[in-house]
């Protein structure tokens, strides 16, 4: 009788374990709302770049600042255009995870 109730003990103790770590990978997926992030920094020291990513302006980064931009995952081809004198970084291509950040960063002059 011991051995039955040990048995029945450990099997629900091992789906209560399955179950959680079902819900947290769940809870994850809900948090990052299904996209991938694509975080981008300007290291240059006087140029403002503008952010294209698959022909798109997603806006401008300043010297010094990162931004971030969610996207669903998938590959995309990105650039930081400088618009104030410089140059900025050529083009690069980038898998975007879901639930994953890539970090990329351009230091034109």
């Amino acid at each position: 009788m011991k051995k039955i109730a040990l048995y029945i003990l450990g099997f629900f103790l091992l789906t209560l374990s399955a179950s959680v770590n079902m819900s947290c990978s769940s809870l994850n997926n809900l948090l990052c709302n299904g996209k991938g992030t694509l975080s981008l920094e300007n290291k240059s020291t006087n140029t403002v770049q503008k952010i294209m990513i698959n022909g798109v302006n997603y806006g401008t980064i300043d010297p010094g600042e990162t931004k971030k931009v969610d996207l669903v995952p998938g590959t995309y081809t990105f650039q930081q255009v400088g618009i104030s004198g410089g140059t900025g970084c050529s083009q690069a291509t980038v898998n975007i995870v879901e639930c994953k950040t890539q970090a990329f960063s351009c230091s034109s002059k």
